[in-house]
């Protein structure tokens, strides 16, 4: 049986298990299966993780129990059944029709609430970011700005106390917390462990590169405020996270990788000279 096969096999399984009746077509994105529909009358997400990835990321999202979250229905070792977010609300639009300001507190509010849960058990398997940092911390770079924010990462990640390491989503932004319809919800997380302050660097360079930069200064001031954090600690993170973005990087840079590093080059030169 060929992949497409057995993936239409697993799914169909899972939707007779879980009583679920789809409502569109299958998604398929690089790294999981993704089928919306409805059970009892509840709007719902199947989801079969392809990646080893976005499997963490599922226990996580059932770790953290609804709270901050999307809620999680059913799981199993290789697939999960969540609340499908149909409010109309939508951060992306807010932050691009003058609405900038209350976009970022969902986004602090949303990170603080999941922060709020602390530690999971370690078999859940959450990456230290200084795991997730490799490809920036320990390669040669001939970019100046990677071989800068390197220095930054290490600096921020050898600096981390104990009492600010918590679980962290590790891709926070505009489209991945949902309007559930009486709340907003995070959903697809990276299943991450580190400090805090990593989880609104995203936010700085999303959802568009004309928003990230136009209003970067008071992102820095209010994300600082909101969260209590200092400014220059935050800017570090921001640029550490930058960095690691453009490391990334394999194709011709995109609207995304222009945002990463017009911001990390502002903020260096402003706040970390």
């Amino acid at each position: 049986m060929t992949d497409e096969g057995q993936h239409a096999a697993v799914l169909a399984a899972l939707l007779r298990a879980w009583q679920v009746e789809p409502v569109a077509d299958t998604l398929r994105t690089p790294s999981s299966l993704l089928v919306a529909g409805v059970r009892d009358g509840v709007p719902v997400m199947l989801k079969v993780p392809l990646v080893e990835e976005e499997r963490v990321g599922c226990r996580l999202l059932e770790w953290w129990g609804g709270r901050g979250a999307v809620p999680v229905l059913e799981r199993d070792d290789d697939a999960v059944l969540m609340l499908r977010a149909t409010g109309g609300r939508s951060l992306v639009a807010m932050a691009t029709d003058g609405q900038d300001a209350t976009a970022t507190a969902v986004l602090v509010d949303a990170a603080a609430s999941l922060h709020a849960h602390g530690l999971p058990p370690e078999d859940l398997g959450l990456v230290p970011l200084g795991v997730w940092f490799r490809d920036l911390i320990d390669e040669d770079h001939q970019d100046p700005l990677l071989t800068r924010a390197s220095a930054v990462a290490r600096e921020v990640l050898e600096a981390t106390r104990e009492e600010d390491v918590v679980a962290l989503h590790g891709d926070l932004h505009h489209d991945n917390v949902l309007d559930l319809g009486d709340g907003w919800a995070a959903i697809d997380p990276k299943g991450l462990v580190g400090h805090r302050a990593f989880d609104f660097a995203n936010v700085f360079c999303n959802p568009d590169e004309q928003t990230a930069l136009a209003h970067l200064e008071q992102r820095l001031e209010a994300i600082a405020a909101q969260a209590g954090l200092e400014k220059a600690l935050l800017a570090a993170w921001v640029v550490a996270w930058c960095g690691l973005s453009l490391a990334w990087t394999t194709d011709e840079p995109g609207w995304h990788d222009r945002a990463a590093r017009g911001v990390a080059e502002l903020l260096l030169r402003r706040h970390l000279a």
